[in-house]
């Protein structure tokens, strides 16, 4: 009999041990592979969610400083360049034009309405709109209170229409369906947003070609706010690509978004990993203690294999198999438990939308961990099962 049947035979003689032990290292193997895929989940929702909704870059006109007179003046000079509508296609062929989702250019100037200085702003609203979910309507006839950015109302601004900030409407004593004029044009007020508590209260939204023809600018823009997709890149990176691409402009990361990502997936793996380290000394423990009295149990066995002629090594080798066999079975199925509470408790426990997939790429290291934690949880009670007396052993026969 080799040594590799002795410690099937032991497995075989002690299951309700060995699925003790199992189960240890199945549930520690779990809670590591369930806090990775919900990890690597949450990175790419989190991402989604920030980077898809709300412009997470700007595009600003470069200002490059031109000349220093200290005799004269003692002023800076500086040469302020343009942003254009042409240079909208540019973006979407620069390097890192796979990771944009939104442009939406914006030509931003003050106007005069009766007697008031307003805020305009010209803007695609699709892109706008669509950037800024949070925008609502407030109440008006044919549309719901609080209708949002997915309903065709505020994506299909007509050439015409206005939308008001709350505050813009408010000073301006101006309702939904209200008639205006602006150097000389007439407009009519489409709708005015819900009170945002921002400085967007304050602003009155028109297509964009609408207002730079008023203002006698085609093609010009004030900026341009980009929608990234960055969840395998620093923001930063994205704005030198654009800034590679647009010399004439200078990108501006919105560091919030990023950071605030950043930081959620941060605690989240910390508690993640804390829980899956105590998880894992629990389960060590249980290995330790179930292979400790495993080793009491056969004492005198142990005794008869040493008086035959056993080694100390093959006792040891005997007890690693044990654990070894065990712990290939647990990590397996820890690997598969894992990824099935991360499939379908991931979403609930995480707030994640969407679907979290299978990471066959994960079953190695699973097992390689149910392994390396067995073995080294069995090495005290292996050194000690070799360091029996096998005279001592024999006197309990």
């Amino acid at each position: 009999m080799n040594i590799f049947q002795i410690a099937l035979n032991n497995l075989k003689r002690r299951r309700v041990k060995m699925l003790f032990l199992m189960f240890g290292l199945v549930v520690g193997v779990a809670t590591v592979v369930g806090v990775l895929n919900i990890i690597d989940a949450m990175h790419l929702d989190l991402g989604d969610r920030i980077d898809e909704f709300g412009a997470n870059a700007i595009l600003l006109p470069r200002s490059e400083e031109l000349h220093y007179d200290n005799t004269i003046t003692s002023d800076l000079t500086f040469d302020v360049q343009e942003l254009t509508m042409e240079d909208i296609p540019k973006i979407y062929t620069s390097s890192v034009a796979e990771y944009i989702n939104i442009v939406s250019p914006k030509l931003v100037s003050a106007v005069e309405i009766e007697d008031q200085k307003a805020l305009m702003v010209g803007v695609e609203t699709r892109q706008e709109f669509t950037q800024k979910p949070w925008f609502s309507l407030q109440q008006q006839e044919g549309l719901a209170s609080g209708e949002k950015v997915g309903d065709l109302a505020l994506l299909d601004v007509p050439e015409d229409g206005l939308i008001l900030g709350s505050s813009a409407a408010v000073t301006l004593d101006l309702q939904a369906g209200d008639q205006l004029t602006i150097k000389g044009q007439s407009f009519k007020v489409f709708g005015v947003l819900n009170e945002l508590g921002s400085e967007e209260d304050g602003l009155i939204y028109a297509n964009l070609t609408v207002v730079q023809n008023l203002l006698n600018k085609p093609q010009a823009l004030s900026m341009i706010e980009i929608s990234a997709y960055c969840n395998s890149c620093p923001i930063e990176e994205i704005a030198m690509g654009l800034e590679e691409a647009l010399p004439n402009a200078r990108a501006i990361p919105m560091r919030q978004a990023a950071l605030f990502r950043e930081e959620t997936i941060e605690q989240f793996s910390v508690f993640g990993f804390a829980l899956s380290g105590m998880v894992l000394l629990v389960a060590a423990l249980v290995v330790l203690i179930t292979m400790l009295s495993s080793v009491n149990e056969r004492t005198r066995e142990i005794g008869i294999f040493r008086a035959i002629g056993f080694r100390r090594r093959h006792i040891m080798q005997v007890i690693f198999l044990e654990a070894g066999m065990v712990s290939i079975l647990a990590g397996l199925l820890g690997y598969i438990l894992g990824s099935l509470i991360a499939i379908y408790a991931g979403p609930y426990l995480a707030q994640i939308q969407g679907d979290i997939s299978l990471q066959p790429q994960l079953m190695l290291p699973a097992v390689a961990l149910s392994t390396g934690l067995a073995i080294c949880s069995s090495i005290y009670p292996a050194l000690k099962a070799a360091a029996l007396d096998p005279v001592e052993a024999l006197r309990f026969i």
